[in-house]
């Protein structure tokens, strides 16, 4: 039975889809897993495939929904890694919830991933940057929570806001939603503010903030084009940093 795992973070930009997609691939190093690409910029979905978005128009998370089935539309990336993908059609699916659907709207997302639940060690869910109704469906679906922080103001002061959602998630729709942690991304060493931040954040949450932290990378942007791979020294570098993560959240996890 699979461990549902969301990615999140209702600011942008602050490296969710790039860190749910290399965690995903280190998870299917030994795991067998289930990429759910929740967000309409279907980021996740060209990281993982390499392929363009509207290569899976009509094939896409949102069709599984609307049917409660994902088996026709999972695409396998490996033998152990498949992808739930998504492209800018999904920003349709509120319509969908409130015009057309008859059940619990918060839950389409979790009835529809339970018909694969047991297929998978983990599913990872990628959550669009908002408070909206797929970010709700995607954490009412998971088991646990990893709360990104980028290293920038703007991001640490807007933290407390998406902790008190998580905690109305839990109060109304997932009182099994547990938070794995705060997971400080995109961290630049060089400069005081970011490091700032980051001591702040131990302070504030202490051993909620992972021990790990994902510093920028060149190699890691350059991801996004190649897609991931450990071939190079260059390339085993860049995920150092997100095989200790990896570790660290299958430690926090295990059920």
């Amino acid at each position: 039975m699979a461990i549902v795992i969301n990615f999140g973070n209702h600011k942008g930009g602050v490296g969710k889809t790039t860190s749910a997609a290399i965690t995903s691939y280190l998870l299917s190093k030994t795991n067998k897993v289930l990429a759910v690409d929740f967000d309409s910029q279907g980021n996740l979905t060209s990281f993982l495939s390499q392929r363009n978005i509207y290569d899976f128009e009509g094939k896409t998370v949102l069709q599984a929904v609307k049917e409660k089935n994902p088996r026709p539309y999972i695409y396998s990336v490996s033998d152990t890694l498949d992808i739930l993908p998504a492209e800018d059609f999904l920003s349709t699916l509120s319509q969908f919830l409130y015009k057309e659907y008859k059940g619990d709207p918060n839950l389409l997302l979790k009835e529809t991933l339970d018909v694969v639940h047991n297929d998978y060690d983990y599913i990872i869910i990628d959550c669009p940057p908002n408070l909206g109704e797929q970010t709700i469906n995607a954490l009412s679906a998971a088991d646990y929570a990893v709360v990104l922080l980028q290293s920038e103001p703007f991001c640490f002061d807007a933290l407390d806001r998406y902790l008190e959602f998580l905690e109305s998630i839990q109060n109304k729709t997932n009182p099994k939603l547990l938070l794995a942690g705060i997971l400080t991304s995109m961290l630049d060493a060089r400069t005081i503010i970011d490091t700032s931040i980051l001591d702040q954040a131990r302070i504030d949450y202490e051993d909620i903030v992972f021990n790990t932290v994902i510093k920028r990378r060149s190699r890691i942007k350059e991801f996004t084009i190649t897609g991931i791979s450990d071939h190079t020294k260059q390339d085993k570098t860049a995920l150092q940093q997100y095989m200790e993560f990896t570790e660290e959240l299958k430690q926090r996890v295990q059920k």
